[in-house]
């Protein structure tokens, strides 16, 4: 039987420990913010449309976990990983121009209104049923946002990620647990301490 990691990492860069998300922003300013992290080398990766696409999938994963009877605090969550995940969260990865720093906080800090789950990161997880190149791809878990309580059972008959992305073309994209924080009061008392 799999387990859960009990605690979730939030990858940054150093000297920039922010707990914001980029659709909090307005169109103008998001644009900005995404066109320097670009243009500077720190988002390679970025693409045309990425904020069109990244506020649909906020949409999704907010409209679902509301269905759920879960009640965010905030509109836009912020993302960790369940667990760690230091192949795609490193220089050359997410993270073009330098390593990132990790802050690691326990898992119980959340209470079930607080923090959801996409098995993989929401992106994949969204696109994957939608696109006709996603189906040799597709598994159950796809395109499904979790609760708390969900996401252990997902993780007991699925497993963790892993390596399997690594060595196997159907896991391509399943590399890690996202975590969607709805509430950064948590973390904020956490810090505290």
């Amino acid at each position: 039987m799999y387990s859960i990691p009990d605690y979730l990492t939030y990858y940054y860069e150093e000297g920039n420990i922010r707990f914001k998300n980029i659709c909090s922003y307005d169109n103008v300013e998001a644009q900005a913010v995404l066109t320097n992290l670009s243009e500077s080398g720190q988002r390679t990766w970025l693409h045309p449309g990425y904020l069109e696409e990244r506020r649909e999938i906020e949409t999704w994963l907010y409209n679902d976990f509301v269905k759920k009877g879960k009640k965010p605090y905030l509109n836009h969550p912020i993302y960790f990983v369940l667990g760690e995940h230091d192949d795609l969260f490193q220089k050359g990865g997410f993270f073009s121009s330098a390593n990132p720093i990790k802050l690691k906080i326990p898992l119980s800090l959340f209470d079930s209104n607080q923090i959801s789950f996409t098995y993989p990161d929401s992106m994949p997880s969204f696109n994957i049923p939608r696109v006709e190149r996603g189906k040799p791809y597709l598994k159950p878990f796809h395109g499904q946002v979790f609760t708390k309580d969900e996401i252990t059972e997902v993780v007991q008959t699925y497993g963790l990620p892993g390596d399997r992305w690594k060595v196997e073309e159907a896991w391509r994209y399943d590399r890690f647990i996202e975590a969607q924080i709805w509430d950064v009061r948590p973390i904020e008392k956490f810090l505290e301490t």
